[in-house]
């Protein structure tokens, strides 16, 4: 049986919902795979010990980040962490963070260790629209995804970092103006994702 770390996060700045909070809370279910969800505060000071602490205490043998990316139509497979804050969006105390390492001693970028291009395949043949992005961006969303795959690569296992578009509720009850895709596809494209990267 493998272990799965799904993290997502709470809702930010003018989103009063997160799709990823809301695929955490209605885990997949996966007959050779144990999963469990954690959902991350959109504060930057507290990212790096809510994911050190989660894989250190579950163990996981794949972790997986999740965010909201509003404006994008696909579902985003994210490349690479950059080693770097750059945002002029506050956190949600209202932290603003520029032109800063994330961790001084570390490389300028971490790689997801997930198989982007074959998810990015099998995504496609599903009638799911997907994308590879080669940056998770400058937010809170890279800032996750570099302490993720930075604490798997310590231990030697796989991780990557996924973004979602907004769901099509949430644009509905609250009159936004963004892209969405249907919260039951994303459900779907999260448990092919896992399915494939636990074989």
């Amino acid at each position: 049986m493998k272990k799965v770390l799904l993290f997502g996060f709470k809702p930010f700045l003018n989103y009063p919902e997160n799709p990823t909070e809301l695929l955490i809370k209605n885990l997949p279910e996966i007959e050779k795979a144990s999963i469990e969800g954690k959902i991350l505060p959109v504060e930057y000071e507290r990212i790096e010990n809510n994911v050190i602490n989660e894989i250190n205490n579950r163990k996981p043998d794949l972790v997986i980040g999740m965010g909201l990316a509003p404006g994008r139509s696909k579902i985003s497979l994210e490349r690479i962490a950059i080693n770097y804050i750059l945002s002029d969006s506050p956190d949600n105390n209202g932290k603003l963070k520029k032109f800063e390492m994330i961790d001084k001693n570390f490389r300028e970028g971490i790689f997801s260790t997930i198989n982007i291009e074959k998810l990015l395949e099998i995504l496609t043949k599903n009638n799911i629209p997907a994308e590879i992005s080669l940056s998770a961006g400058g937010y809170i969303c890279n800032e996750a995804m570099f302490y993720i795959m930075r604490e798997t690569e310590k231990l030697k296992i796989k991780g990557g970092f996924i973004h979602f578009p907004c769901h099509l509720e949430l644009a509905t009850k609250y009159n936004l103006k963004c892209p969405t895709m249907d919260i039951k596809m994303m459900n779907r494209a999260l448990k092919l994702i896992i399915e494939n990267e636990i074989k």
